[in-house]
């Protein structure tokens, strides 16, 4: 479904990751890379495509798993590698790099905020964009502006819906309907990152997801900048309180006070969180090793 390798590979989820020896899947990606050693370093030995089953034979090194993969011995990274008590999550970065992701979830369904897009291309923050597929469709401008603003394209599923609540088929097609939807829109393969609507997700929801090549995200800080309560203060508040290193922080584009509070907390947020040291990254940027190249 998406034609692109993910050749990324992330440091720190929340939930548990395989360990020792058993049987694994990849996952949550179209492949993964089998390496040499537990290292971006190391040589490429193979090419595991999604749902490939793997034999672990150790414990996780340097964020790495020892494989074997078709007789092949090597290291996965284990973002990618899910075994059967835990699909891949992708919550927080690495605490070590003082890295934040800021994330705008899309589809509440209000104007979109030309300010917070003005804002992003100004001070030339890489934020990470998950809008839903109706939206997509129905704001098709607003979209394409946002892809050629160079802003990673995931996607929030297509409908307002609980995917708690539905059948496995039905959550596929929410997926599917809305990454269709979001390509058709902007003429390339989405980013494969999938937020849940409403923060609505369990084990089978992500099981589902990363099944399909697709790397279900969280986020550990949010604005709750969604309803018309929200103002200024209290969005650059709930971010500033709350955010640490590696923290993926849920804003939104089109709520009902957007330009109220959002837009107008964010050159500050965005000031202040430079300001401690962060360095502002994309949720791809955040689930990579600090020292790879920006």
């Amino acid at each position: 479904m998406i034609a692109r390798l993910i050749a990324i590979v992330a440091i720190v989820i929340l939930g548990m990751l395989p360990k020792g020896a058993g049987a694994a899947n990849v996952s949550g990606t179209d492949a993964v890379f089998i390496r040499s050693c537990p290292s971006l370093d190391c040589d490429i030995l193979g090419t595991a495509p999604l749902g490939a089953s793997l034999e672990i034979t150790g414990d996780l090194e340097n964020g790495f798993l020892p494989v074997i993969w078709e007789g092949t011995s090597g290291f996965a990274y284990s973002l990618f590698v899910s075994d059967a008590e835990a699909s891949p999550w992708l919550v927080q970065g690495d605490a070590t790099c003082n890295q934040v992701a800021l994330i705008f979830n899309i589809g509440i369904g209000e104007e979109p905020s030309q300010a917070i897009i003005d804002t992003l291309i100004l001070q030339n923050v890489p934020a990470s964009m998950f809008p839903m597929g109706w939206w997509a469709i129905e704001n098709p401008d607003y979209l394409r502006q946002l892809d050629r603003a160079g802003f990673v394209i995931g996607t929030h599923g297509d409908q307002q819906r609980f995917l708690t609540s539905l059948d496995d088929g039905t959550i596929v097609n929410d997926v599917t309907t809305s990454i269709d939807a979001i390509q058709s829109v902007i003429g390339r393969p989405i980013d494969p990152w999938f937020t849940p609507y409403a923060a609505d997700t369990d084990e089978r929801v992500r099981s589902i997801v990363a099944g399909m090549g697709v790397m279900p995200v969280g986020w550990t800080v949010t604005a709750n900048d969604f309803g018309p309560e929200a103002t200024s203060d209290s969005v650059y508040g709930r971010v500033m309180e709350a955010v640490h290193p590696g923290a993926i922080v849920e804003l939104h584009l089109d709520g009902q006070s957007t330009d109220e509070s959002t837009a107008a907390a964010l050159p500050a947020i965005v000031n202040d969180l430079r300001a401690r040291g962060y360095d502002l990254v994309t949720v791809p940027e955040l689930a990579s090793p600090c020292d790879l190249p920006r």
